[in-house]
């Protein structure tokens, strides 16, 4: 007895039908995410992104140019002497005792600049190449400050009093030869030695919000001392020295050694 159909109802239509292609179903994942991800909302954040890494990259490179224009016309601060004075200066058994004391002027009046002097050392040369004696530390200005030594503001002017004192046997003096020696000995005998000053100043300078490392090495060569007064028991002084007269140290500078500029 064959089996009986409903009426309206197919065979055809009641069997299952499978396809041997397989079928994705990455094409309605996608069609989803993009409904969610690439509709309006997603382009305006996407591109207002964009367009503020543009303004980012824009500001710096203005930033970047406007630090270099200002650095171009920023001048460091000069260095003058006011005053050297030789107090002692004898020769015994082959050793040198000596004190020097210097006044020494810093100018930042042509610049409008702060500037964080972090370490300062001066050296006392015979004949501008041969060191004598080094300098007393500087006391710093602020005990509480432990970075800087003394700084200068804008366009001011500052004097420091440095001293220089050797016996030649202090551990932390440099070491003088024998035949220096001799050949000084002689030259107190003319009555006039020639003496250098060598400095090396490691400062910031405030650019920009920015502490820019500055390097300085302020010489003054051709120190001229007339040791005639130290036979009056007065102190030695520069040659032809005359109280408004200052003598200024050429000042080798390498700024902005660690930006690459």
């Amino acid at each position: 007895m064959a089996p009986s159909i409903l009426r309206g109802e197919s065979r055809v239509d009641r069997t299952n039908t499978y396809s041997l292609i397989p079928v994705s179903h990455d094409e309605d994942e996608n069609e989803v995410s993009c409904e969610e991800f690439c509709g309006t909302p997603w382009r305006v954040a996407r591109t207002f992104v964009g367009l503020i890494a543009v303004v980012v990259l824009l500001g710096i490179v203005v930033i970047n140019e406007h630090n270099i224009s200002t650095m171009s016309h920023i001048a460091p601060p000069r260095f003058f002497i006011h005053s050297l004075r030789v107090s002692t200066f004898n020769i015994s058994q082959g050793e040198l005792t000596a004190t020097w004391n210097v006044d020494l002027a810093i100018s930042n009046e042509v610049n409008s600049t702060f500037i964080n002097i972090v370490n300062f050392k001066a050296m006392i040369l015979y004949k501008d190449d041969i060191p004598l004696a080094l300098s007393s530390p500087i006391q710093p200005e602020n005990l509480l400050d432990a970075h800087g030594i003394f700084s200068v503001s804008k366009n001011e002017k500052k004097t420091l009093h440095l001293s220089f004192n050797t016996t030649g046997w202090e551990k932390d003096q440099p070491v003088v030869d024998d035949d220096v020696i001799q050949e000084i000995d002689e030259q107190m005998k003319v009555g006039v030695i020639s003496f250098g000053l060598k400095i090396n100043v490691e400062a910031e300078m405030d650019l920009n919000m920015m502490n820019v490392p500055l390097t300085m090495e302020p010489y003054c060569s051709n120190l001229e001392v007339d040791f005639a007064p130290l036979e009056r028991g007065e102190a030695a002084t520069i040659l032809d020295n005359d109280v408004d007269e200052v003598k200024e140290c050429f000042n080798n500078v390498d700024q902005l050694n660690d930006l690459g500029y």
